[in-house]
């Protein structure tokens, strides 16, 4: 990769962990509204570290842009725990096959991602 879309691809994370915190700990209508789109999120975060991690050149990023990444997502998983009592597991939907389906989909997706990336190690 170019230093450019290297630097593109660390900027996106950094504003996906702040998406990921701002659902965590935002006003009502932004919040996290079940725990498996709590799960799906975190997942899905998990998954694009792990692809920024496989394709990125760190070196000529600045390392603050990965710290940021890192914190941002931890300050998100903090909220996601400490809220996990207060929301339902399964938020009731009138398409819920629909819903079902895309979380298959999507946990396909990124199980698939986490595999060859820990394979890439």
């Amino acid at each position: 990769m170019t230093a450019t879309t290297s630097l593109t691809v660390a900027l996106a994370l950094v504003a996906f962990a702040a998406l990921y915190g701002a659902r965590a700990w935002g006003p009502e209508r932004l919040r996290l509204k079940d725990r498996t789109g709590a799960v799906a999120e975190s997942v899905g975060l998990l998954t694009l570290f792990v692809l920024s991690r496989t394709f990125v050149g760190w070196a000529g990023v600045p390392v603050l842009l990965w710290v940021a990444a890192v914190a941002l997502a931890a300050v998100g998983a903090a909220g996601a725990v400490l809220r996990w009592g207060s929301v339902p597991g399964w938020r009731p939907r009138r398409r819920a096959w629909f819903r079902v389906l895309r979380l298959g989909g999507a946990a396909l997706a990124c199980g698939t991602v986490l595999v060859l990336g820990a394979a890439a190690f």
